[in-house]
């Protein structure tokens, strides 16, 4: 015997089309995305670094970066290219010192209110590496702000009023000269990533959800 699914108040199509989202959906913390697409010496437009912020999975309150080198955006790497400078700013409505980024990657130091090259102006912190801790990937995490979020990380605000409108900078160092005369560069950013399409579906299935109950409801 066949038993029919009898979902009140929308139909046992709809209600699969929910349960697909949700399997869909990762269960993570909050994050944001954003590329670095611009430069003082390379063509705008490409996207060079991913910057992504999050809620700490492992402790709670504290915030995470992940900058990552997209090494395919530059011309044949050298032997010792990498990243070796990174500046971001915060929401000036909250109090974040030095002293709150923690874990950062060996043989980096963090300065307070540089001014980032390329003509990216200031931002309210610079984490710093050397030509022998270049990087393709830097981490950090920002421990013991109240009432920070990943936004609070992203922010285009006009750090002590003299500041960038991109939300960060950093600096590239050591890829092919050619075509471009530069073995180093600027990048600097803040356009957000796409969100991922699995989050579109699971906000066209809720959609569909609630026309379908408005109607069963008429």
């Amino acid at each position: 015997m066949v038993h029919k699914l009898n979902l009140p108040g929308y139909s046992a199509a709809a209600f699969f089309l929910f349960v697909a989202c949700l399997a869909s959906m990762p269960v993570s913390a909050a994050t944001v995305s954003y590329f670095l697409n611009l430069s003082n010496a390379l063509p705008d437009g490409t996207n060079y670094l991913k910057v992504t912020i999050s809620d700490s999975t492992t402790s709670l309150g504290d915030i995470d970066f992940r900058v990552d080198v997209i090494g395919d955006s530059f011309p044949s790497a050298g032997g010792n290219f990498g990243m070796d400078k990174f500046l971001f700013n915060y929401d000036d409505a909250l109090s974040v010192t030095a002293s709150n980024i923690t874990d950062i990657n060996a043989g980096w130091r963090i300065n307070s209110v540089r001014n980032a090259g390329g003509g990216f102006d200031r931002y309210a912190f610079e984490l710093k590496g050397t030509g022998a801790s270049r990087t393709n990937l830097l981490t950090f995490t920002i421990s013991g702000v109240s009432g920070d979020t990943p936004f609070s990380y992203a922010s285009g605000a006009d750090y002590l009023h003299n500041g960038s409108t991109e939300f960060f900078a950093a600096h590239i160092g050591s890829f092919d000269a050619y075509p471009y005369g530069t073995s180093s560069a600027w990048l600097a950013g803040s356009t957000a990533v796409p969100v991922p399409a699995a989050l579109w579906l699971f906000g066209s299935g809720l959609i569909g959800l609630v026309a379908i109950a408005r109607r069963r409801k008429r």
